[in-house]
């Protein structure tokens, strides 16, 4: 299992909780894992890997193909018993939450627009992203060989229609995460009552 951590319990039990939703019994113990960090085509590739977590359909999925991976499969976290936890939210302090929250604010609604621009105007967002990759990265991003530049379109046209509408997330989404989380042996049970999702998560500038 191709996961970014030497020591994490998170891939056998990703792999784990897959295979008893399809019915099957395996000893969590007997997984074998390969920490090649965030390269998991790489480590597909390589054979170093039967099965890499912590991709995204995306990014890892057009890079594979592009690259020649032509039988490369994709499974959804939440079709197989796994929450969805890859999400990418913005976090903070409760001091600093309380002191910027007009700013945190102004740029959770700056983000709703720039994905609304996404949405309605694809190809524009695209050639802005390009224009600015130009600019920062110059003769490196035009030296790109052929299969570098399948990639970024690939993965363009794969990311554009992601970009969620609502910057919110239900609190039910994280007690199940949480529930999850405790049933794998990821933390301890008093976990749930030190850390309620009311202590750590709010919906309060997203709405």
């Amino acid at each position: 299992i191709s996961y970014p951590a030497p020591r994490g319990r998170g891939a056998p039990a990703i792999i784990q909780t897959m295979v008893e939703a399809d019915g099957g019994d395996c000893d969590i113990k007997s997984y074998g894992k390969y920490n090649g960090g965030f390269y998991h085509v790489d480590a597909l590739e390589s054979g170093k890997a039967d099965v890499a977590t912590l991709i995204f359909s995306n990014f890892e999925i057009p890079e594979a193909r592009a690259r020649g991976m032509d039988d490369v499969g994709f499974f959804s976290l939440k079709d197989w018993g796994v929450p969805d936890f890859c999400q990418l939210v913005l976090f903070t302090t409760p001091k600093r939450y309380e002191e910027q929250k007009g700013a945190l604010r102004k740029l959770v609604l700056a983000m709703r627009k720039a994905t609304r621009i996404i949405h309605q105007q694809p190809d524009v967002a695209r050639e802005t992203y390009y224009a600015y990759v130009r600019e920062k990265n110059g003769d490196e991003a035009a030296s790109a060989d052929e299969t570098q530049k399948a990639v970024m379109d690939a993965t363009m046209t794969a990311t554009l229609p992601a970009f969620p509408n609502d910057n919110s997330l239900a609190s039910s989404y994280y007690a199940r995460l949480m529930s999850w989380l405790v049933k794998t042996k990821q933390v301890g049970e008093d976990a749930v009552s030190k850390a309620p999702v009311s202590k750590y998560w709010t919906n309060e500038i997203a709405w």
